[in-house]
């Protein structure tokens, strides 16, 4: 049986941990015996939960490290230091036990820590982030590109940012994340409520503030609308939403929700999905989650989002931080029940074509089959699949 290992040292579970256990799962199902390496930092939560799914699992001392000179970051990446020896055997001693053919990392701080024991027929790197350009990831990602035999990036933006930093495009294999249908087939119609949601971690960086101005606009045409906020922030910044929210005399139409594990508790209730990021996110999941559910997606033209979202066809896109486009996009689907039902049965129809569960795997499979690793030997590229 062919054995596959997947290098996720995770310290919390949040969306690449997610997806990592996704495709555990998926290559078990195909035949493929999955082994997972985690974190002995951390909460330990992402090992309970691979070992829960009858995974075997690794701790290693997997942590990070950092060239910012903070007292904290410091002494994070000390600790890490003292602790890398460990690592090195432990690991040395996972590869000589298992055997894998191949294994997959998931973040290049631990690609870093494991370097000498890299090889490029063997080893892949799978990227869920957008890579800023600057020089120092520049010289790593080009360096890295010689120790492992291919690039996964989860969306063409994280791709490009890797393209940008030097790496040619024949190293890199955009594989967009799947999940598992959370509606299960159930789309049933939407009502002609005029509930507008936002979901997932509450943060600056995620344009909650955009989304308030904007709808400050929305309510002086449609005073009925809500606005349902999902997720958690830091008690400041929720503060200080708060406050804003009683500056701009919205108070009585938003609702605070909280963090909601089951989707199918959040979707069924919206009239569409604001998703105003103004960071570089590499592919958002509700944006994806909320396709499956049939509610359209207003999203920034940033990240993996374009990539996710076809512009009035499954959604709206919007350039980030413009509120008034923001409130228009929103204020034409909340007005129009026809065209909400057209674009939520195409967001559906692509989430079913794009970013299921089974197209991912197989898509993965293929690659590992080696169908598009590449090894380097003796300073030349050589195609296994030729």
């Amino acid at each position: 049986m062919v054995k596959v290992a997947i290098v996720c040292g995770a310290g919390i579970v949040s969306g690449k941990e997610v997806m990592a256990l996704e495709l555990g799962q998926g290559l078990r199902e195909s035949g493929v015996e999955v082994y997972f390496i985690t974190s002995r930092w951390g909460s330990g939560e992402f090992g309970r939960r691979t070992e829960a799914a009858g995974f075997p699992t690794y701790r290693l001392w997997l942590g990070f490290i950092s060239a910012t000179l903070r007292l904290d970051c410091i002494w994070m990446t000390l600790d890490q230091l003292w602790h890398w020896p460990a690592l090195f055997i432990g690991y040395r001693r996972f590869l000589k036990k298992v055997s894998p053919a191949k294994v997959v990392h998931t973040n290049w701080h631990h690609v870093l820590l494991l370097w000498s024991l890299l090889r490029p027929q063997r080893d892949i790197f799978w990227l869920h982030e957008v890579i800023p350009k600057k020089p120092q990831y520049r010289g790593l990602f080009q360096r890295m590109g010689a120790r492992v035999g291919c690039f996964v990036t989860v969306s063409n933006a994280s791709g490009k940012s890797l393209v940008d930093l030097g790496v040619a495009e024949s190293e890199i294999h955009v594989i967009y994340n799947g999940i598992t249908d959370p509606a299960h087939g159930d789309t049933r119609g939407r009502d002609n409520s005029q509930t507008v949601g936002i979901v997932g971690q509450i943060g600056r960086w995620k344009g909650h503030e955009d989304l308030l101005e904007a709808f400050q606009i929305i309510l002086s045409g449609h005073s009925n609308a809500e606005l349902h906020i999902f997720g958690n922030g830091s008690p400041d910044y929720e503060a200080f939403l708060r406050r804003r929210i009683s500056e701009l005399g919205a108070g009585r139409n938003v609702f605070w929700q909280g963090f909601i594990r089951d989707r199918s508790k959040i979707y069924p209730g919206l009239t569409l999905l604001v998703v105003p990021s103004r960071s570089e996110d590499a592919l958002p999941t509700t944006a994806i989650e909320a396709a499956f559910f049939r509610v359209p997606v207003i999203a920034s033209r940033r990240g993996g989002l374009p990539d996710i979202v076809e512009d009035g066809v499954t959604g709206y896109l919007f350039e980030p931080g413009d509120v008034a486009r923001l409130a228009k996009h929103t204020m034409t689907l909340l007005q129009d029940a026809g065209l909400r039902s057209e674009i939520g049965q195409n967001a559906r129809k692509r989430a079913m074509s794009l970013f299921s569960r089974e197209r991912f795997v197989r898509d993965f499979i293929d690659l590992l089959d080696a169908g598009g690793i590449k090894a380097k030997q003796n300073g030349h590229t050589v195609d296994h699949a030729a």
